[in-house]
């Protein structure tokens, strides 16, 4: 009975540690100090914020399942949730920021780099940041 017991214990103990490493966030890899990366660099996925609530990037995570951006300076191509990529052109500001064109759906959306990441400005409160790799 004891011998039970005892793998039992360790069955729960080692899912519990398994469920926690799950679900820890990654630190942010976003560095405003670094040298401007340029709006063409390949872009991953970093954190996000949803109506004022931060959403860090899970240790797990698969890169296929996280939003991605990418833009050859002129076109792009920006994927929040997978199978629903929005895709038009990008404009280049005067005051640094760019402005990415839906083809004519939707509102334009804002687009920051600072250091070596790239924001998109969904609303006021709702962004997704990226970190070039």
């Amino acid at each position: 009975m004891i011998k039970g017991m005892k793998k039992v214990i360790v069955l729960v103990i080692s899912l519990t540690v398994l469920i926690c490493c799950a679900s820890c966030a990654m630190k942010s890899k976003v560095d405003v100090n670094a040298d401007t990366a340029p709006i063409t660099s390949e872009w991953t996925f970093d954190h996000a914020v949803n109506k004022g609530n931060d959403v860090p990037r899970l240790m797990f995570d698969k890169d296929e399942n996280l939003p991605q951006f990418s833009t050859d300076g002129n076109t792009f191509s920006f994927c929040i949730v997978s199978g629903k990529t929005y895709s038009g052109t990008i404009e280049a500001n005067e005051d640094g920021t760019y402005t990415l064109s839906n083809n004519g759906k939707g509102q334009p959306l804002t687009v920051i780099i600072e250091g070596n990441s790239l924001t998109v400005y969904i609303t006021d409160d709702t962004s997704v940041t990226f970190v070039a790799k």
